[in-house]
């Protein structure tokens, strides 16, 4: 009797946690399922719905029975046809252009929240009655039960749908076979469109019954919907049933361990279970996890400069110059030297995260634009570096060498854990394995109050090499860019020589670099642990400049906004992580007003506006200031006229001819 009233209501609690999985695990694997795309912003979708509703219903006044029809039938599904036509282009290609269209969507969302409703917490009216019945020898919230009918109800109904209708037979026929789909008479189109209206809905459905209980917040709401990741995957290695049973067992096991512990290390464990599993089904259920479309991109940049492709081939003296990316970043790496002498000490202040975001952006431009494997977890490898240094490089900064070199020793050994998933998984699996990691890290170790002091955070001390104390802010700026140029200079020269091709051919052509004797598994790992290192060196900077840390300084959405900063300037440039890092700066030019929104929506649009085009912003330029430059090239002064040049050759013709 004792173990059933301490463990039944934590049951009943599960199954509730549960249920929500459920609904969006199934919407998930229903879109991927019908046209290969895995949503990274459901949890998004689900968050913008939850605000669509408090707006309706709570801020306008207007009744539960008019503001939910209206959401799930209209905004909704509205949604759900935005963003199939958003990536209907992509379908047949790598998965890696859905992954960042779907992350850029994501940031989006969250930054679209904040400009139109301040981004600010909130609560919302319940739909379903809060009150409790008693069961047995405890108490049950109707809105529990209420949730998990409905999601029993939405996967009983889905299941008949895809089983015993003509709708769900098309859908097999799409995903089975699309050609002999089309021959037969079903239309793809509609079906994906179905597919997305009906997934959309089961967004804003989860978005609804979420934030009568936890409230809205453009955050924690998004978090508790890619939960739902976990079951997700099992859902596309071994069909429906498995994602919505995986995610009733992980709503259940999740809640049973608050028995133990509600705060501490077993409280931080048990929140990031889904994050463990979502690592640990990848890695087992990797052989039944096949990726739709091709191989990724291959980048046509030149093999001396990691560029964005010459219009026209140059050969001779014109190949032997240095591409206009290069030249750019000299000048902009000239210009900041001088910088010191030409700006004020606060806005100094504020270039030393663009230098540090830079040097974090530059690992990026090497893991993602060259090696071609996709890292969602790089500000993870900067928070260990920051909290190396915070721990052990003393008050004033003394052993900051030491600890610099300790974290990124740490970070070595984690980008080679990291790793290890390359080695079976690729493309979208590779990023969910990646991002897990992120989220693992966030929630297991930077939450813990030993590594990082809680939300109080700790403290980072200014660098003192040598005796010399980097404490001020001219020499702080100093020291990140000069580390920053060696950093940099090493990677150009890495890249003219027998490494860069290595890595080129890793990202184009894997079968074909391992037919030439690259070993991919040492590439792989090496890749790993090196830009991993390096992200931690940056971490170390990054912690001395900020001299206060704190877990949200590396959450989770850090890495995404960094890797879209990236993606944006040009992944497969090393200019393109200098533009990273510009951009990262400009909001701290700018503390009252809402300029890092509108940055970010800014990048955002411009991701999924240049998708499809590895290069990014900065070599686009170069190749139409090319065009330009031909089409307004003046004409030659004194023009040849032809009656001329025919008086000419007949002079010069011999008279007996």
């Amino acid at each position: 009797d004792d173990a059933v009233s301490t463990y039944w209501p934590l049951v009943v609690i599960g199954l509730f946690i549960g249920s929500i999985y459920a609904l969006g695990a199934l919407g998930l694997v229903l879109t991927y399922k019908t046209t290969g795309v895995f949503n990274f912003a459901y949890g998004a979708v689900a968050m913008f719905c939850a605000f669509v509703y408090w707006q309706l219903h709570d801020s306008w006044g207007i009744t539960a029975w008019i503001s939910l029809p209206v959401l799930l039938l209209v905004v909704a599904p509205l949604i759900g046809l935005f963003f199939e036509s958003l990536f209907r282009p992509f379908a047949g290609l790598s998965a890696e252009f859905p992954i960042v269209v779907g992350l850029a969507l994501l940031a989006l969302a969250q930054e679209g929240a904040i400009l139109i409703w301040n981004g600010q917490a909130r609560g919302l009216q319940a739909v379903i009655p809060t009150s409790t019945f008693k069961l047995g020898s405890f108490y049950v919230g109707w809105n529990q039960l209420g949730t998990l009918v409905i999601a029993c109800l939405v996967a009983a109904g889905l299941w008949w749908l895809l089983r015993h209708t003509r709708f769900g037979t098309a859908t097999r026929a799409v995903v089975d076979n699309g050609d002999l789909a089309s021959i037969i008479g079903v239309s793809g189109d509609n079906v994906r469109r179905s597919a997305w209206v009906l997934s959309s809905t089961f967004a804003g459905l989860i978005g609804v019954l979420l934030a009568e209980i936890y409230g809205i917040d453009p955050n924690s709401l998004v978090l508790l919907v890619l939960a739902a990741f976990a079951p997700a995957v099992l859902g596309v290695a071994r069909g429906f049933p498995w994602a919505f049973g995986g995610a009733m067992v992980i709503g259940v096991f999740t809640s049973v361990l608050a028995k133990w512990s509600t705060s501490g290390t077993v409280a931080n464990i048990r929140s990031s279970i889904p994050w463990f599993l979502l690592f640990a089904f990848l890695i087992v259920f990797g052989k039944w996890l096949k990726e739709p479309g091709i191989s990724m991109t291959r980048l046509t940049g030149g093999p001396s400069s990691g560029t964005a492709p010459n219009v026209a081939s140059d050969t001779g003296a014109k190949a032997r110059r240095l591409p206009p990316s290069t030249l750019f970043g000299v000048a902009l790496f000239a210009a900041a030297v001088f910088l010191p002498m030409m700006i004020s000490a606060s806005y100094l202040f504020d270039s030393i995260l663009g230098v540090v975001t830079a040097l974090a952006a530059l690992t990026l431009v090497v893991l993602t634009g060259w090696a071609g494997q996709i890292s969602l977890a790089q500000f993870s490898f900067v928070g260990i570096g920051a909290y190396a240094v915070g721990h052990w490089a003393g008050a004033y900064g003394q052993n900051f060498v030491w600890a610099t070199l300790a974290g990124m020793a740490i970070a070595v050994a984690l980008g080679v854990v990291l790793g290890l998933p390359s080695l079976r998984l690729k493309g979208l699996y590779l990023a969910l394995a990646t991002f897990a990691f992120a989220l693992i890290m966030d929630g297991v170790v930077f939450n813990s109050v030993g590594v990082s002091g809680g939300l109080t955070g700790i403290t980072d001390p200014r660098p003192r090499i040598l005796g010399v104390s980097f404490a001020s802010t001219t020499s702080m700026y100093e020291l990140s860019l000069w580390i920053f140029g060696a950093v940099l200079l090493i990677t150009y020269l890495l890249r003219l020589g027998p490494i860069g091709r290595r890595l080129r051919i890793l990202r184009d052509s894997p079968l074909a670099a391992s037919t030439l004797g690259v070993n991919l598994t040492v590439t792989k790992l090496v890749t790993f642990a090196v830009c991993g290192g390096v992200a931690a060196l940056a971490g170390a900077l990054y912690g001395s400049y900020l001299r206060s840390i704190t877990p949200t300084d590396f959450m989770w959405s850090t890495s995404i906004a960094l890797l879209l900063y990236v993606m944006f300037s040009g992944r497969a440039v090393l200019s393109g992580a200098v533009l990273a890092g510009a951009l990262a700066m400009v909001p701290a030019f700018f503390p009252n007003a809402l300029v890092h929104e509108w940055i970010q929506v800014g990048v955002c649009l411009g991701v999924i506006g240049l998708a499809r085009n590895p290069e990014g912003t900065l070599a686009l330029s170069v190749q139409e200031a090319r065009r330009t430059f031909i089409v307004l090239r003046p004409r030659p002064r004194r023009p040849l006229e032809l009656g001329s040049l025919v008086r000419t050759q007949r002079t010069e013709v011999p008279s007996g001819v």
